[in-house]
């Protein structure tokens, strides 16, 4: 038994000098895979030897159609990425200022708020679905002159007047970009489909009848609370049922006409699904 455990001993002795392995570098490890694969008989791509990669080499070089490959992943990623970071300002305003004060005037103006962030949030969704440029300026100006009026009315829940006059700039905003988002969508984008093409125009046009209507009726509902402090709470109802109202119709022209699109090139989307 005792000779048993010091020959254990032994080995375990003998074990500890063992060779170190050999040190690998990320180099050494990429050069190692890349070699053993190009002389299996599973690789059928032909690669030619060159040195090592220096710094600041590029992946992939720039042409036509990488750069149209790379513009329209950028386009949408940066439209839902500028649009997510001021509705999340826009979200923490609200629960901040909602969750103090909770009256009914408070409530219904903070429950309007979220439909119209989520509104917003589906029409990018859409219009990078439909439609994709090259980003310039003007694309990334206007999700932050649009989508940035959605903040200040955060911090005037309970003031009507306040409320309803950043709302009814919003629509007004909106309706401008919609008018400017029509402008740069020709046919091509369509692939010459006019009846596509006409289809999209028309629900711009009628989301700008929707939004211009909207901030009028809405900056109308301020003006009117102003005038008549005594009830404003009256009014500030008013003012949220006007914004839910315009709400839902954006939310129904634009499944109905982005359904009917869809439908055009053969591509199942009910609307409501």
């Amino acid at each position: 038994m005792m000779w048993g455990v010091a020959a254990e001993s032994h080995d375990f002795a003998r074990a500890k000098h063992r060779r170190l392995p050999e040190q690998r570098t990320y180099l050494n490890h990429a050069f190692t895979t890349r070699r053993a694969y190009e002389e299996s008989s599973n690789n059928p791509v032909w690669y030619e030897h060159g040195e090592q990669p220096a710094r600041g080499e590029a992946i992939q070089a720039l042409t036509r159609d990488v750069l149209i490959r790379r513009s329209l992943e950028v386009s949408p990623n940066g439209f839902i990425t500028i649009i997510s970071i001021i509705q999340g300002v826009a979200l923490a305003l609200l629960a901040q200022n909602t969750f103090p004060k909770p009256t009914a005037l408070v409530s219904a103006q903070s429950f309007t708020l979220l439909l119209v962030f989520v509104s917003v949030f589906y029409f990018y969704l859409t219009l990078s679905v439909l439609i994709r440029w090259a980003p310039s300026f003007v694309d990334c100006f206007l999700p932050f002159a649009v989508a940035g009026l959605e903040i200040p009315p955060a911090f005037f829940l309970g003031n009507v007047t306040a409320w309803c006059v950043w709302l009814a700039a919003f629509w007004l905003f909106t309706m401008a970009g919609l008018w400017i988002t029509a402008k740069w969508s020709p046919l091509s984008h369509f692939g010459g489909a006019r009846e596509a093409h006409d289809l999209f125009h028309t629900w711009l046009r009628e989301l700008r009848l929707v939004t211009g209507c909207g901030g009028v009726a809405i900056f109308l509902c301020g003006a009117l609370a102003a005038g008549d402090p005594w009830h404003k709470t009256v009014w500030g109802l008013i003012a949220s049922a006007t914004v839910l109202t315009t709400v839902a119709l954006i939310v129904a022209r634009t499944e109905a006409r982005a359904s009917q699109i869809h439908a055009y090139f053969g591509v199942n989307r009910a609307p409501f699904n």
